[in-house]
């Protein structure tokens, strides 16, 4: 007997099972006769065939709701429909923990089967110094799904192509463009008689009337009208309103007459700056930002201290639901669009990039190309509703055409939220095709409206590139002090630790700092992306 029967034959076998309930699994996402069309490799195996099982080692960052494991019911829904077997490799759910483990892996020289991150940058250089296998050839061979979907989006393959022009990824892709949102206590402002803000100065109107007014209503002057847990970030989205971003690193560079720039050393920031410290002055913004985490942040909303933030259009409707429980029965958040600034702009740069996570397999793996056809089954469409909703029956059901969560995902006694749920069940972000119905699930259809009218302001952040490695050095070498020098002078600025008349001398430091070697590097590797 074969050691190893293509993987192609394990999905016809477990296709032909489900076909007995009605179902049929995609393998090239179109219409064809009959269903999907069978690539040469699919057609050629007989079910008279026995499938041997494989097993193959998997890196992967892990969820902090549920350690991966093999019992997982999704896990071994997925070994039992294609005959892969995992042997996981579990890093720690924090950024920095887990890009710490990557490099031991990497440097230890024993890499796993498969590696799973959202890191590009880590993957990229990993990648280029031939760590791990290129993957066009497979893709083209074995990959129907994943092909389809590349070419009707060649933006993808932008996002995953290295500067030695290979693909060394299978992509997470992501459904949902909005990220993070406006959103206020509506109950609030119907208290108080405030229409939801839209410029600046209705913003800071609304924040004071939550301040001054006791909208809770326990007669204490404790209100804290602006949240975040995203530490100085979630103060700097005030920043989008006057057309530059502060929000995440990639947004911090950004692109203006196809030249790459740096929000910190824009003129615009002293703007926002001035209005960001004038909230801070007077209390509107939360004093303790700096270091809030997602426990504060959340003991601020569902205590009824804190009356809008910025955050996911789920959050919004799970907070309403949390307060109302807590004995508000009344409350409730409204998503309002960004603020206007004060040349008119209204814009967010908080969003989903379509290329989120990272699939690679190592190049002495002996299964490459049998985990090319695991990974090109989540594409199609059985494969993308197994990972989306998990199992018919167990976490989900249909209803009128459409996947619908059961009450053990939906209705968590603990109160866990449905993401929670799944990663419980054994869902995690690897390579495949998101359904915008995954999240559309998790939300009322008001707030979906919500979430669907946020896309207008979106504007789009520079793209993911791809450095070549004397730009890396020069990048890695420069950036981390520049980073680390500009949160903290961020701070004092906001905080009134240092005044803005000083803004000048901070842009110099950063210019001696070399921060137009980092942009000569961005501006390089943005110039061949657009090639």
């Amino acid at each position: 007997m074969k050691r190893v029967i293509a993987l192609a034959l394990v999905l016809i076998l477990a296709m032909s099972t489900l076909a007995g309930c009605g179902s049929t699994a995609s393998t090239n996402g179109s219409n064809g006769e009959n269903g999907a069309k069978k690539t040469e490799d699919q057609a050629a195996g007989t079910n008279d065939e026995k499938k041997e099982d494989i097993t193959i080692s998997l890196f992967l960052q892990d969820s902090a709701d549920q350690a991966i494991s093999t019992d997982l019911p999704i896990i071994q829904e997925i070994t039992k429909r294609t005959g892969v077997n995992f042997d996981f490799i579990a890093a720690p759910n924090t950024e920095d923990q887990f890009r710490e483990k990557f490099n031991v892996t990497v440097a230890s020289g024993e890499i796993p089967d498969v590696m799973v991150s959202t890191y590009r940058d880590d993957m990229m250089k990993v990648a280029e110094q031939g760590t791990f296998a290129p993957l066009d050839e497979y893709i083209d061979k074995y990959a129907p799904n994943l092909k389809k979907i590349l070419d009707e989006h060649p933006e993808y393959i932008r996002d995953l192509k290295s500067t030695d022009g290979q693909i060394y990824f299978l992509p997470f892709i992501g459904a949902v463009r909005t990220f993070k949102v406006w959103m206020l206590r509506g109950d609030w402002l119907e208290k108080l008689g405030l229409e939801a803000p839209e410029t600046l100065d209705d913003w800071y109107n609304v924040l004071k009337a939550f301040k001054e007014k006791d909208p809770n209503g326990n007669g204490e002057a404790d209100e804290i009208p602006y949240t975040t847990r995203n530490t100085q970030a979630g103060v700097l989205a005030f920043m989008e309103a006057f057309g530059i971003s502060g929000f995440e690193a990639n947004e911090q560079f950004f692109i203006e007459d196809g030249k790459v720039k740096y929000a910190y050393t824009d003129p615009r920031c002293k703007e926002a700056l001035t209005y960001i410290n004038k909230l801070y002055k007077e209390g509107l913004i939360d004093p303790e930002y700096a270091t809030n985490d997602t426990n504060v942040w959340l003991s601020r909303i569902t205590n009824e201290v804190s009356g809008s933030c910025q955050d996911t259009t789920a959050r919004a409707y799970s907070l309403g639901t949390q307060v109302q429980a807590a004995g508000s029965k009344d409350a409730h958040f409204v998503v309002v669009a960004p603020p206007k600034g004060p040349d008119g702009t209204q814009m967010t740069t908080s969003q989903m990039q379509p290329i989120r996570g990272y699939t690679a397999i190592s190049a002495d793996s002996k299964y490459i190309k049998e985990i090319v056809q695991l990974f090109d089954y989540f594409y199609s469409e059985e494969g993308s509703r197994l990972m989306n909703f998990g199992i018919e029956g167990e976490t989900y059901n249909m209803d009128n055409g459409k996947p619908a969560y059961t009450d053990a995902i939906a209705h968590d006694p603990e109160g866990r939220s449905i993401l929670s749920m799944l990663n419980i069940y054994g869902h995690r972000e690897w390579a495949y095709q998101q359904d915008i119905g995954y999240e559309d699930s998790l939300l009322n259809p008001e707030y979906v409206k919500y979430r669907n009218e946020m896309e207008q302001y979106i504007r789009p952040t520079i793209p993911a590139l791809s450095f070549t490695e004397e730009e890396r050095d020069v990048i890695n070498s420069t950036y981390p002090e520049i980073q680390t020098y500009k949160d903290e002078m961020i701070n004092k600025f906001i905080m009134g630790k240092e005044s803005l008349d000083n803004f000048d001398s901070f842009v110099s430091k950063l210019e001696n700092m070399k921060i137009d070697a980092v942009l000569a590097a961005e501006q390089a590797a943005y110039d061949r992306y657009i090639q």
